[in-house]
């Protein structure tokens, strides 16, 4: 009787297992930043990409200075080599998440603006 019982709550626990392994959920993985931006062409070097949302926001350095263009996940352009004023009227959002972004100073001493840097 003993093992009657022992063997059909192996059985039972056996059953769950093979349940629970069957009705697993797949979740679909986020595109590869690097798939989205490998597209791109021109004279512009990439400085680097951030994500916000649904969109990635790849940061150029070219003639004219920094630029900025826009995907979405699905790689449609929304925005493409925009300079940051531009951005900013066009798409405020991602202008201040851009400008929040943006390294500030790390370091101990008191930081020092840009022209104090280059006067030596």
């Amino acid at each position: 009787m003993r093992s009657a019982a022992s063997t059909i709550l192996i059985l039972s626990l056996l059953a769950l297992g093979l349940i629970a392994c069957s009705k697993r959920q797949t979740i679909p993985a986020p595109p590869n930043v690097a798939a989205i931006a490998g597209a791109e062409t021109g004279p512009y070097i990439v400085i680097g990409h951030l994500e916000h949302r649904d969109q990635v926001i790849t940061v150029k350095s070219g003639a004219q200075g920094v630029v900025y263009s826009v995907r979405n996940r699905d790689g449609k352009v929304l925005f493409d080599n925009l300079t940051a004023a531009q951005l900013k009227t066009r798409s405020p959002e991602l202008h201040d998440f851009i400008d929040a972004a943006t390294a500030g100073h790390a370091g101990l001493a008191e930081p020092r603006s840009m022209m104090q840097l280059m006067v030596r």
